[in-house]
């Protein structure tokens, strides 16, 4: 099989090649005019890439403060690993995770961008000044993510992110099926004990419901003197200065998704828009009376002293340590943060003094889960790359990206470093070797001469870590994993794609150009709704006036009109 791909692959490679004449002025926008050298047609699907000489590429990296990169990732860990197997070096431009969106702006905006920006979830402002290259048009020299998105016919999933010119702008994770992974890791023994059987209620539990849930644990912990009346018992990570970026972070996009509109980190390259079934159009969902009831919702949780409005400004760090000490009852979490979460509570309250579930996210307008799509975030590669390497190096260099990122033992070496040093695999079971446990793997440590691989090493940090087959995805996974995506399958459906439409460039400056101050009303108005400083009664006409003063009606013409003339 593997066989037929690699000659389906050339000749595809052969034809694309022979179509391709004389290029454009520019040539990071012009597809390649002339055939890679001998040993890079040789490199196939499934095998591996090697530089014959050493070769170094600049990449942008985000460095989260939750596993800060140290000197031993390069000397002994991933970057070392990853030079040993492929002679390529990554010169790195490391740059703090809160500060990352802007700087990579920035500096593909000035043209200093490095070779290889990864974890990027949104290219829409990056599309225009030709700052970044049009990725899809070399795809045919890069046979693991040709191969992947033919086996599990990703083409629909790829529409998504294609521009007007019918071309895309990051090569994006890929993944074969759909894996909600955001939710909320709750204090089970607390619920338990107030008298409520969450594994029951998640099933159809709505946000109102939810809420009035939460009310009722914050009393019977005041009743057991484990708070006063004035402590919260939800303050939440990832939605305030480390990670949040301003727009409310993970909590406030978990809300948005289950009332059909964008919000909190799904607000990035949409301003607010999305998708109506009923009118077959694109609406604002950030003046819908979906957005009024759910931030009513979260204003009844503020001012019932249950959810901290400290949450959209405090760091990651001083929420889950208020989860630690047992000052709170619930948190968000992610499959990579589950095992550092139960550890972190477990050196505060002991093992045996507590009982954590991972719970399904509320329902809301829709019974759908948060995610829907199979891309995740991904890899832009700058037009300097391309302008400084030459067409023939810069396709070598594609070949390297499409290792790394795409194939199956590329994805193993980032997730799990080098098979028999750092993991094994005994009848297709992954397990680290005995000096290891993995925080973002939710690999548990189990004795105290175990270091942890990513902090240690880099290995599984989110740079790298994302996209792969089902298989390899899940090839860490817990039972407790296993039963969360059971329940999460049993009780919650897929939401359809959205329709593709495709802005040309004039179009995309256009969107930019109103968008932006459009989404800044919205986030500063959002964190206000959300921290309780506005009323989303008394406040709400002045909000929708603001917003729509952002020449949000231009923004949503173009939109539809671009829709309309995609539908013939």
């Amino acid at each position: 099989m593997k066989k037929l791909i690699s000659l389906l692959l050339a000749m595809v490679m052969v034809l694309s090649l022979a179509a391709c004449g004389g290029g454009g002025d520019d040539a990071a926008d012009a597809p390649p005019a002339t055939a890679p050298a001998d040993d890079q047609l040789d490199y196939e699907y499934g095998e591996h890439f090697w530089s014959e000489e050493p070769v170094t590429y600049t990449a942008f990296f985000n460095d989260n403060p939750a596993y800060p990169m140290t000197e031993r990732w390069e000397t002994e860990g991933i970057f070392k690993a990853i030079e040993d197997a492929t002679n390529v070096r990554l010169d790195l431009n490391i740059v703090d995770n809160s500060n990352y969106n802007d700087k990579v702006t920035l500096a593909v905006s000035s043209g200093e961008a490095p070779y290889i920006i990864p974890k990027i979830y949104s290219e829409s402002a990056y599309v225009t000044g030709g700052g970044v290259v049009a990725v899809s048009d070399y795809v045919q020299f890069m046979p693991n993510y040709s191969a992947f998105v033919e086996e599990y016919n990703m083409q629909p999933d790829l529409e998504t992110i294609t521009q007007a010119d019918g071309k895309y702008y990051r090569l994006p994770g890929l993944k074969e099926t759909c894996l909600q992974d955001y939710t909320f890791l709750i204090r089970k023994d607390i619920f338990d004990a107030a008298g409520y059987d969450v594994a029951e209620l998640e099933k159809d539990w709505d946000w109102k419901e939810f809420a009035e849930v939460l009310k009722g644990v914050k009393a019977y912990m005041v009743e057991q003197g484990m708070c006063g009346e004035n402590d919260y018992i939800w303050s939440d990570m990832w939605c305030g200065q480390t990670s949040g970026y301003g727009q409310g972070g993970n909590l406030l996009k978990l809300l948005g998704s289950s009332y059909g509109f964008n919000t909190g980190w799904a607000i990035s390259g949409t301003y607010g828009l999305n998708y109506d079934r009923d009118s077959d159009q694109f609406v604002s969902g950030s003046i819908s009376e979906n957005y009024k009831e759910a931030y009513g919702i979260i204003q009844d949780l503020v001012s019932s002293k249950v959810l901290d409005p400290e949450t959209w400004i405090q760091d990651d760090e001083t929420a889950m340590n208020k989860f630690y000490r047992g000052e709170t009852a619930i948190i968000s979490t992610n499959r990579a943060q589950s095992a550092g979460q139960e550890k972190g509570i477990a050196d505060q309250l002991g093992e045996g003094n507590f009982e954590l579930y991972r719970a399904l996210v509320p329902m809301g307008s829709t019974n759908y889960q948060a995610e829907n799509g199979r891309l995740e975030c991904g890899v832009m590669i700058s037009s300097n790359a391309l302008e400084e390497l030459g067409e023939e190096e810069f396709i070598k260099m594609l070949r390297f990206v499409d290792w790394l990122w795409y194939s199956e033992e590329g994805l193993k070496l980032t997730k799990w470093g080098v098979e028999g040093e750092t993991y094994t695999v005994e009848d297709g079971k992954y397990s680290l070797t005995p000096g290891y446990y993995c925080n973002g793997l939710s690999i548990a440590q189990t004795s105290e001469d175990q270091v942890d691989l990513r902090e240690e090493l880099g290995y599984a940090c989110g740079n790298y870590m994302y996209g792969g087959s089902t298989e390899l995805l899940t090839s860490n996974f817990s039972e407790d994993l296993q039963d969360f995506y059971a329940r999460q399958n049993a009780y919650r459906e897929l939401r359809p794609l959205d329709p593709v439409i495709a802005l040309d460039e004039d179009q995309i400056e256009m969107a930019n150009l109103w968008g932006t101050p459009l989404t800044d009303t919205i986030n500063t108005w959002t964190i206000k709704f959300a921290m309780g400083q506005a009323d989303i009664e008394a406040d709400w006409d002045t909000y929708v006036a603001e917003v729509q003063a952002q020449n949000l009606q231009s923004l949503l013409d173009l939109y539809n009109n671009a829709y309309a003339e995609s539908k013939g």
